[in-house]
Formats: C-alpha cells, structure tokens, sequence
C-alpha cells in the first residue's frame, strides 16, 4: 500500500451515507445516525458527512491496517473529527482496501478513547 495519503483515491458511496449513517430509522444504523445527526449532519447534505470521513482518515493516517482472514485488508482511523456544529467528535471509521492506493469506506461509528 502506498505511504503517500495524498495519493490515495478515498471513495465513500452516497447510499451508505444517505441509507445507512444518516439513517435513524435503519436497523443497523439508527444509533450511528442519531450521533451524526445530533452533531449537525444532514441528510440534505450528505457529502459534508463523506468529506469530513476522508478528511478524518487523512487526520489520522495511516491508521491501524486489519487484516480479516476473509475479505480484504482494512484501515482503522481513530480521533476526533470537526463536526458541523463546531464540536469535535470522537470518531471510528473502516476502510477497505480495494486495490493498492484505493479504499472504500465501509462504515464510522462513535469511538472512546
């Protein structure tokens, strides 16, 4: 994997912010969504939530690096992140290692240090 943060191409898709993160009526998401939502993310605004992930995992490079005995090799970014309120929120976010220099988010949550 690359060293250069820079370099990296960082995607976060639009439905696992719009339909999983900010989501308070999904299953698996609702507790995510009501943290993000009440540290001032919006729905109608979800690429502040995705530029504020990758802002957050360049913030914190290089991260913890995983690796599951299926699947792919994941990033773990740990630390605050400035939300749109103004406060700062401690934060988890999981990347997948797509191909060398690519990741993909999978999912954040509230993290205690």
């Amino acid at each position: 994997m690359t060293t250069d943060v820079a370099a990296v191409v960082w995607t976060v898709e639009r439905p696992k912010i719009v339909g999983y993160l900010l989501n308070a009526a999904h299953t698996d998401g609702a507790s995510k969504a009501k943290y993000l939502l009440a540290l001032g993310y919006k729905v109608e605004t979800p690429e502040q939530l995705a530029d504020d992930l990758v802002s957050h995992a360049f913030a914190h490079w290089p991260g913890r690096r995983v690796l599951p005995a299926i699947g792919r090799a994941r990033l773990i970014f740990e630390g605050p992140v400035q939300a749109p309120d103004g406060r700062y929120a401690s934060l988890r976010s999981v990347w997948e290692e797509t191909a060398p220099g690519q990741m993909r988010f999978l999912t954040a949550y509230p993290w205690k240090p």
